[in-house]
């Protein structure tokens, strides 16, 4: 049962990591950086600086979803820099 389960966390993340690695436009970015947010999202909700770093990454995915990408992954990256995680695209 333990190999059953670890072999599904290593599928899980040759799965995630081949998407960041795939990312090379910036729409491509903006999606992996959007998808990585919620998931950070989830479990930072505690940091001094979650406010600050949900509101850039409230704007980021704004200009995303407005063809703005170049500055949607600024803003996602930063989002995700505030929060000490290294972004993953």
């Amino acid at each position: 049962m333990k190999i059953r389960s670890l072999l599904g966390a290593l599928a899980a993340t040759v799965l995630v990591s081949g998407t960041a690695m795939a990312a090379s436009t910036p729409a491509q970015k903006c999606t992996a950086l959007i998808s990585q947010w919620n998931d950070v999202a989830k479990t930072h909700k505690s940091n001094a600086k979650f406010t600050a770093a949900e509101k850039d990454a409230m704007a980021g995915e704004k200009m995303c979803h407005a063809s703005k990408a170049a500055d949607g992954v600024k803003d996602l990256t930063k989002a995700l820099n505030l929060l000490g995680v290294k972004p993953a695209a």
